[in-house]
């Protein structure tokens, strides 16, 4: 015993004038294309060597820290890297 097959839904039929409207057609935008939002800044990924001492400090410091305050040693690192970026920024301008 076969499904019998499902038919789509009856469509009604366009109007003559909206039929004039599809045949009349349309031109082609000559401005220049222009994105619509800026250009996402894209996160990129990368491995970076560190010394045993150098990331047994940055464990000591975050030791010290009460538990609620704690943020990872990826956070830790980023905090410098922006902090390094913001006073150099100072320096040039």
């Amino acid at each position: 015993m076969k499904k019998p097959k499902m038919g789509l839904p009856p469509v009604p039929s366009p109007s003559m004038a909206m039929l004039e409207m599809i045949n009349k057609g349309g031109s082609v935008s000559t401005d220049p294309v222009v994105p619509a939002a800026p250009e996402e800044d894209k996160l990129k990924s990368f491995t970076f060597k560190i010394y045993e001492s150098e990331l047994a400090q940055i464990r000591a410091i975050q030791d010290a820290l009460p538990k609620r305050d704690r943020i990872s040693i990826h956070d830790f690192v980023l905090a410098a890297v922006k902090d390094k970026i913001g006073k150099e920024s100072k320096k040039v301008t």
